[in-house]
C-alpha cells in the first residue's frame, strides 16, 4: 500500500462514507477492512432523516430508496390486540424524508460503490497491529492473510473498527459504561401473516399462558414477507445461546413464535445472530493525528435506530474538517471542534437510548419522537460557530443548528421548483443572503460574495434569495433565488440583508443581521482559515 493522507481501519458504513466522502473532496485515503470481503449481513435497519439527507449531499439518496421500505408507523400488540395508545403512524409529509428501513449489507454496498465512483478502493484482508504517532505523521503496521507485514504512512489515522476498536484502546482512551444482562437474538426470515406491509410490529405476551416475552418485526426489501426479527431471550436459554452464535431455524423458532401473534408461520431464515448490548462512550473521540468515530467511540442499545445513524453524522462531521486541513485550507485547530461537537452527541444518544431501552424492558414504551429523526441535533455553543445576530426570532434557526430547508424556490429559466438544500453541501461552504428591497443590502451582499469568493475558491458558492415580487439584477457571484411559495420566509424569519454560512455538513456555520465582511472574516480566521480579502 501507497502511503496516504488518511487511512480508515474499518469498512463498515462508518468507514464507507468517510472515504467516500474525502475521496471526493479530493483527499488521499484508503480504507483497510480485516474481513476478506464485505458481508451480507442485515444488522442495523433503520435510517433516519437526517442520514437519509446525508445520502442525498452524495447523491445516493434515490439508491437508498429504492433499496429499502418505507417504515409507515410503529404497532405496539399486547396479548393478540393492537394497543392504539402506543402505536402512531408516521407522516408521509412534513418533513425531509421518512424513515427508511434498508439492510445494513445494502447501506455499505451503497456507500462502497459511491467510494468507488469518486476513484476509491477497499483494501479487504488487511489487519491493524500497531501504530507510531510522529510529529507529522502516524506510522502504521499492518498485516495481510498470511501474516505479512505491510507499513502505510499517513497523516491522520481515523479508527472506525468497531466496539473492541484497537485504535481507541491503542490511544488509551477509556470507554465507559456497562453491558445489559439482557441477550437479543437476530433472524432474518420470511413471515407468514396478514398483517399490512409497512409499520414495525412490537409483540408483547403477559397472559398465564405465555412466558412474558416481546418481539419486534422490522420490514426488508427482497419478498413482502421478509422481516428482520427481534427478541429478549428468556433468561433460562440466554447462557446456552450464548455460545452458538448462529442460532439454526428451529431453534429461532422455538425462540420467537410464542412472541408472535397465534397462527404465524416462519421460513427461508437467511441468517441469524445472537449477542449481548452495552451502553459505552469514549472519554474523547480521538487524540491528535489519531481519531475514533462510530461504534469505536460509542455503543448503545439499537432503540429508535439511531447507533449506526450516529456514527455516519460522525464522520459527516469530521470529514469536510479532514479535508480542509489536509489541503491546506485551515489550520490543524480546526479538528479539535470534531470532538467538541460529536462527543456531547454521543453521551445523548447513549443516555437515550439507554433510557429507552430500559422502558421497552419495563414494558412501557413509548412512541417515537422528532428526536430519533436526528434532525434537531445541533452545535450551538460549539467553539466553530458564531452568532452576531443580537436580535435574533428565538424560533429561528441559530448558529449550530441543521439548516432548515424551505421549498417552492424559484429560479430563472428553471421551470420547476427548486430547494434551498439542492444548493448547499457537497464539500462546500455556502454563503446564503436575504433581501426583500431593491436597495443597498443588495450591493452589500455583492461585495460580500466578492470577499467570501476570494477565500473559498472552489469550496465555496454563494446563494441569494429574494422576496416575491423583488427584482435584481443579474449577478455570477451567486445564485439567485426566488421565495415564490414564503417557505424561506416561514421558516427563517429573515431581515433585510441576512446573512448565513452553511457548513459543508449543512450546520449554519455563522450568521449575522448585516452584510460585515470583517465580521465574517473574524469568524473564518477563529476557525484557522487563512485572511480574505
Amino acid at each position: 500500500m501507497e502511503d496516504v493522507d488518511v487511512l480508515v481501519i474499518g469498512a463498515g458504513p462508518v468507514g464507507l462514507l468517510l472515504g467516500a466522502e474525502l475521496q471526493r473532496a479530493g483527499v488521499v485515503v484508503s480504507v483497510i477492512d480485516k474481513m476478506p470481503s464485505r458481508g451480507f449481513f442485515c444488522k442495523a435497519l433503520g435510517i433516519t432523516p437526517r442520514t437519509l439527507e446525508i445520502f442525498d449531499d452524495l447523491g445516493i439518496v434515490d439508491r437508498a430508496i429504492e433499496a429499502g421500505v418505507w417504515l409507515t408507523g410503529v404497532e405496539t400488540w399486547v396479548d393478540g390486540t393492537m394497543v392504539p395508545g402506543r402505536s402512531m403512524r408516521l407522516p408521509e409529509h412534513g418533513l425531509p424524508y421518512g424513515s427508511l428501513s434498508l439492510p445494513q449489507y445494502e447501506t455499505e454496498r451503497l456507500l462502497e460503490s459511491a467510494f468507488a465512483e469518486h476513484g476509491g478502493q477497499v483494501n479487504y484482508g488487511l489487519m491493524l497491529d500497531r501504530f507510531e504517532v510522529d510529529t507529522d505523521c502516524v506510522k502504521v503496521y499492518l498485516a495481510d492473510a498470511q501474516g505479512e507485514e505491510h507499513v502505510v504512512r499517513c497523516k491522520w489515522l481515523v479508527g472506525c473498527d468497531g466496539a473492541h476498536s484497537k485504535v481507541r484502546s491503542a490511544l488509551g482512551l477509556s470507554f465507559e459504561g456497562e453491558q445489559y444482562p439482557q441477550t437479543f437474538a437476530l433472524a432474518d426470515v420470511d413471515v407468514d401473516w396478514t398483517l399490512p406491509r409497512g409499520p414495525m410490529y412490537r409483540f408483547e405476551r403477559t397472559g398465564s399462558e405465555h412466558a412474558k416475552t416481546s418481539a419486534v418485526a422490522v420490514p426488508i426489501r427482497g419478498s413482502t414477507r421478509r422481516y428482520r426479527l427481534s427478541m429478549i431471550v428468556p433468561e433460562d436459554r440466554a447462557s446456552s445461546l450464548a455460545a452458538i452464535g448462529a442460532p439454526d431455524f428451529d431453534t429461532m423458532c422455538g425462540l420467537l413464535l410464542p412472541s408472535l401473534p397465534d397462527g404465524v408461520q416462519l421460513s427461508s431464515m437467511r441468517w441469524s445472530s445472537v449477542y449481548r448490548v452495552s451502553h459505552r462512550i469514549a472519554s474523547a473521540y480521538g487524540r491528535g493525528r489519531v481519531l475514533i468515530a462510530g461504534d469505536a467511540a460509542h455503543i448503545h442499545p439499537p432503540v429508535g435506530g439511531q447507533g449506526m445513524n450516529t456514527g455516519l453524522q460522525d464522520v459527516h462531521n469530521l470529514s469536510w474538517k479532514l479535508a480542509h486541513v489536509a489541503k491546506g485550507l485551515a489550520g490543524a485547530d480546526l479538528l479539535d471542534s470534531y470532538s467538541a461537537e460529536r462527543h456531547p452527541v454521543g453521551v445523548d444518544v447513549v443516555k437515550s437510548t439507554s433510557a429507552a431501552l430500559n422502558a421497552v424492558l419495563a414494558q412501557q414504551a413509548g412512541n417515537p419522537a422528532m428526536r430519533e429523526t436526528q434532525l434537531l441535533i445541533t452545535y450551538r455553543g460549539s467553539p466553530i460557530v458564531t452568532d452576531d445576530w443580537s436580535d435574533a426570532d428565538p424560533v429561528s434557526p441559530a448558529s449550530g443548528d441543521r439548516l432548515p430547508d424551505a421549498g417552492g424556490l424559484s429560479q430563472r429559466f428553471v421551470g420547476h421548483a427548486r430547494r434551498l438544500h439542492e444548493f448547499v453541501g457537497r464539500g462546500r461552504y455556502t454563503l446564503v443572503g436575504y433581501v426583500d428591497a431593491m436597495d443597498q443590502q443588495f450591493d452589500a451582499f455583492r461585495e460580500l460574495c466578492r470577499a467570501f469568493a476570494t477565500w473559498s475558491g472552489d469550496v465555496g458558492a454563494a446563494v441569494l434569495v429574494t422576496a416575491q415580487g423583488c427584482d435584481m439584477p443579474h449577478s455570477e457571484l451567486m445564485t439567485t433565488l426566488t421565495d415564490a411559495a414564503g417557505e424561506f420566509a416561514t421558516a427563517y424569519h429573515p431581515a433585510n440583508g441576512a446573512v448565513w454560512i452553511v457548513r459543508p455538513d449543512g450546520h449554519i456555520g455563522w450568521r449575522s443581521g448585516r452584510c460585515s465582511i470583517d465580521d465574517m472574516g473574524n469568524w473564518l480566521r477563529r476557525l484557522g482559515y487563512k485572511s480574505i480579502g
